[in-house]
């Protein structure tokens, strides 16, 4: 009843109570019982007010009784929207939902039907109510049809009071528990349906082991759609985080790829060089090659380690602790150890300070990755490496003498070694150039911003 009805009833009965005993005190009654027609004056609106009163307060306490319903239903969708936030793995929120929507609605089974990318049928399906031995007698998941098929296809919440007697019921499989009342409200995200959620079977509070059928009424509906909203943006994060993390995975095979392109693998190759140019000399110069040796197993040590640093998730220590002076240095040393070349090496103004750990890390790959590129391909005599600040820059060149790089195949390169380099370029907010010269050889020019 309407507080606008309760209210107008206030005035209107005990109106009606004064005006029906001053009909009785005027038609019935003598002036000489004057005090016995008061008396019953009295009684009557003694007992009209205590019928009137207890009719009002059985309203209140009715209303109150169902604000106080509503107010716990609504504390249970909070709480249930609040676990679902905490949680990011998209199977435990899939099991949370149909879990928590059974406790919201007081239903024995439930379920929930995640669709596929075209949305005709069910790409998972989720249970709650059955235990695990249960679900095997049961046999393969629904595939999306009968009832299921036309919730998918109406995008719109149904009660269904007896399922087996339901038109569009398509049967149950062996094993299957008995259903008989069903309420299905689907979870939309960006006006799309991502699935379906079902209740079924809803429990009485009073005898929870009764077997009676209890319909599923509007207010249940209701309560499950909202939830069903919270349950779609907690889905979708979930599978945001999901993506993030392949997303991330990627990178890192990315970046694993990288350095084991610009350190692991180029120091086996030098090896391999070393330890070809020992072949050569062995006979001739037996003392200088066994030095040769001796440093190739070092080298190859150093490589062993890289490759453990990278299987336990580690950076290899190729270049850890050094700063960008010394770094440039070893590599410069052992291009000069390795091939014999002229290698010289001007630093101007550099204070290593300026360069994170990982900034020093960087450039020293680029270099790497340089330098092994000029020992390759360029066939060169003589390297010259400028290492200089200039305003908030710094600024690198490594220049060779040798056969300089046709523009044509510096454009179609397939190689991973300057993709590498242009990409850690980018990772510093960097500029890298390889510039043919004219009068022979290469230079590779990097600049990258200060800190």
């Amino acid at each position: 009843m309407s507080k606008r009805l309760l209210r107008w009833l206030t005035v209107f009965i005990p109106v009606g109570f004064v005006f029906a005993l001053m009909f009785l005190e005027k038609n019935l009654w003598h002036d000489r019982y004057i005090w016995l027609n008061y008396l019953v004056i009295l009684i009557f609106l003694l007992i009209g007010t205590l019928l009137f009163s207890n009719w009002v307060f059985q309203l209140i306490d009715q209303r109150e009784s169902e604000i106080h319903r509503r107010a716990s239903q609504l504390e249970a969708l909070n709480l249930a929207s609040l676990a679902l936030i905490t949680e990011l793995d998209l199977g435990l929120v899939l099991q949370k939902v149909v879990d928590l929507s059974r406790e919201l609605v007081s239903s024995r089974y439930g379920a929930l039907g995640v669709l596929s990318q075209e949305g005709a049928r069910f790409e998972q399906f989720v249970t709650s109510g059955i235990t695990e031995e249960e679900r095997k007698l049961i046999g393969r998941p629904p595939e999306g049809l009968g009832i299921f098929k036309l919730l998918i296809e109406r995008g719109e919440s149904m009660i269904v009071d007896n399922v087996p007697n339901y038109h569009a019921h398509a049967g149950f499989p062996e094993n299957h528990p008995v259903m008989r009342s069903l309420l299905g409200v689907p979870i939309k995200t960006k006006g799309k349906v991502i699935g379906d959620l079902y209740l079924v079977e809803k429990i009485d509070p009073y005898n929870q082991d009764s077997s009676e059928v209890i319909p599923f009424n509007e207010e249940d509906k209701h309560i499950l759609e909202m939830f069903a909203t919270q349950a779609a943006i907690a889905i979708e994060n979930a599978r945001l985080y999901r993506q993030v993390q392949q997303l991330a995975i990627l990178e890192e095979r990315q970046r694993f790829g990288m350095d084991l392109h610009d350190g692991v693998i180029q120091s086996i190759y030098a090896v391999g060089l070393m330890l070809e140019d020992i072949q050569r000399r062995i006979d001739s110069e037996p003392d200088g090659a066994k030095d040769g040796i001796f440093i190739a197993i070092r080298s190859l040590n150093t490589a062993i380690s890289d490759i453990r640093n990278y299987i336990l998730d580690l950076r290899p220590q190729h270049f850890q602790g050094r700063d960008i002076v010394q770094g440039m240095e070893e590599l410069s040393r052992a291009l000069r150890a390795n091939t014999f070349m002229t290698v010289s090496m001007d630093v101007k103004n550099i204070d290593s300070s300026d360069l994170t750990p990982e900034q020093t890390v960087e450039i020293l790959h680029i270099a790497q990755e340089a330098l092994s590129n000029v020992q390759k391909h360029a066939k060169a005599s003589e390297v010259n490496i400028v290492l200089n600040i200039e305003g908030r820059d710094l600024q690198l060149e490594i220049m060779d003498n040798g056969v300089s790089i046709v523009p044509k195949d510096l454009q179609r390169s397939r190689g991973n070694g300057l993709r590498n380099m242009q990409d850690r370029a980018a990772s510093l907010n960097g500029d890298i150039r390889v510039i043919p010269q004219p009068e022979g050889g290469t230079v590779v020019r990097l600049v990258v911003p200060m800190p």
